[in-house]
């Protein structure tokens, strides 16, 4: 064991008195140069080339290194070694996984097979910057075959940022976003609030005809997957949708599921803060792609006539195709509401402003479609309208489904068929369907029992006064004052002079409906 301990000891110091015989004899500059000959040989042999990508270039953040490393995170299953770094990025609900401290992945892109390596080293000196450099210097070198070179250049760098966005806006949070009251900006500069948006209604909760429901599905995502077909036909990369029907039939419930099946952000547009044509395409300007703009109840937020009736009931008198849109009127500019036209309305939606994003999605609600104008309702601006309707048996189910947990064939057929009879002629919202059972949902068959005698009530009810309601989807009088007392509650004129008059005219108009 002495003699081999001795042996070593002596090979080290012969290697010792060689590298120093090297360095007194080669000059270091005549080392370098032999190393980087050494180096362009091996290079020139060698079948594979080499690209390193730092974190930081210079003094900034290099974006492809973060892509990357969130492109790796979603082939974690092909990563050689055994440690994994975990990392949860600032409103996002997801963990991401990463490559440890130089471990290595194989990736495989068009039948070609990459190699990318995580280098981890320590910071020899810390240079002087305007902000402090990180301990460690870390980046990614990737490996291919030099036959493969302009493959994976010219395509495979674009699909690694491509897919590092889709992840990243899937493990995001999305935002619900309200425009500022008056036009004001944030402490970002910017002219929208924002909240975390947390609605859960999906389309598998949804209160719709399961056939309607598969359309609206597939026209969402022929949309989100056609980007080369809206380039190809020149159109903009937009699509709008129209919700109509009465009160409490789940309008909302359906943008919130729109939003969360393509997780797309939502700007919740209040028309009433709004004070000008250039305040609303700032708007638009400020809003992102792969989002959703909503304006519910239009015809509520300013008072949107029907441009044809309104030139009936003014036969001879002059009309101006840019009347202002105002609280007290189509054309009745007093000078206290917005000066928004119906022409700056049109262009938001449809016009040269409207294509400065692309991935948009313009939705608007309304309880009174025919109170629209039709250059409003035509293709372009509102492409698919959805009528939502009252109960029907099919969305009768979901929601027993949804709140007491009745599967298909938990209910007594008789039930079911009683369900079935009265549900169209009741005539009941969603919304009064759900309040019925979550009052009850503790006792899953007195649930039933009160939805049931509710629905033969209104249907006996509505069979004995006659049906108040017909196919084109008009209101009832109910719903016309419940109408009316929501246009006076969300009036901004509410406040201001005139309030005592116009909640005389609404409390008279209330009456005379009743009445009727």
């Amino acid at each position: 064991m002495k003699e081999y301990w001795t042996s070593l000891a002596s090979l080290l110091g012969v290697l010792a008195f060689c590298q120093s015989l090297m360095n007194s004899v080669f000059p270091p500059e005549l080392r370098f140069a032999f190393l980087k000959l050494f180096n362009r040989v091996f290079h020139l042999f060698s079948t594979f080339c080499y690209f390193d990508i730092t974190e930081i270039d210079g003094v900034n953040t290099n974006e492809l290194y973060n892509a990357v490393q969130l492109y790796l995170s979603s082939c974690v299953s092909s990563v050689a070694g055994n440690r994994l770094s975990l990392t949860r990025a600032v409103n996002s609900s997801s963990i991401t996984f990463g490559l440890s401290n130089n471990d290595s992945i194989v990736d495989t892109f068009n039948a070609v097979t990459v190699v990318w390596e995580h280098i981890v080293t320590q910071r020899q000196t810390q240079t002087f910057a305007w902000r402090p450099m990180p301990e460690e210097k870390r980046g990614f070198t990737l490996r291919i075959k030099k036959k493969d070179k302009s493959l994976i250049l010219d395509s495979y760098l674009d699909y690694i940022m491509e897919k590092a966005s889709e992840i990243r806006r899937k493990n995001q949070d999305r935002l619900l976003y309200t425009n500022s009251r008056g036009g004001s900006l944030d402490a970002r500069g910017l002219p929208w609030e924002s909240v975390p948006f947390k609605h859960p209604s999906t389309f598998d909760t949804l209160a719709m005809d399961p056939v309607k429901k598969k359309q609206i599905m597939e026209d969402l995502r022929d949309f989100a997957e056609c980007q080369s077909f809206y380039q190809k036909t020149g159109r903009a990369w937009k699509r709008g949708y129209l919700l109509y029907g009465p009160p409490g039939t789940g309008k909302s419930s359906m943008i919130a599921a729109m939003a969360n099946y393509l997780r797309y952000d939502i700007y919740d547009l209040e028309l009433t803060e709004v004070k000008s044509n250039s305040e609303l395409r700032k708007l638009l300007m400020k809003t992102s792609s792969k989002s959703i703009i909503v304006i519910e109840d239009i015809d509520c937020s300013i008072n949107l006539t029907n441009r044809k009736k309104q030139t009936q009931s003014t036969a001879g008198s002059y009309y101006d195709p840019e009347m202002t849109l105002t609280e007290s009127g189509l054309g009745d500019d007093s000078g206290n509401g917005n000066t928004i036209t119906l022409s700056g309305l049109l262009n938001f939606t449809d016009g040269l402003w409207s294509c400065c994003g692309s991935e948009r999605i313009f939705v608007f609600t309304t309880n009174h479609i025919e109170k629209l104008d039709p250059a409003l309702l035509r293709s372009g601006r509102m492409d698919m309208h959805i009528y939502m309707s009252y109960c029907t048996f099919p969305s009768l189910k979901i929601l027993l489904r949804n709140y007491l947990g009745y599967e298909e064939g938990d209910l007594n057929d008789g039930v079911l068929k009683e369900m079935e009879r009265v549900v169209d002629k009741a005539e009941i919202t969603p919304a009064d369907v759900s309040e019925t059972l979550i009052k009850n949902r503790r006792d899953r068959e007195k649930a039933v029992r009160e939805l049931l005698k509710d629905l033969r009530s209104r249907a006996e009810s509505n069979e004995k006064n006659g049906k108040l309601r017909g196919q084109n989807g008009s209101l009832t009088v109910a719903d016309d004052v419940e109408e009316q007392e929501k246009r006076a509650l969300d009036s901004p004129y509410a406040e201001e002079n005139g309030q005592a008059e116009e909640e005389e005219e609404i409390e008279d108009s209330i009456c005379k409906n009743s009445e009727d």
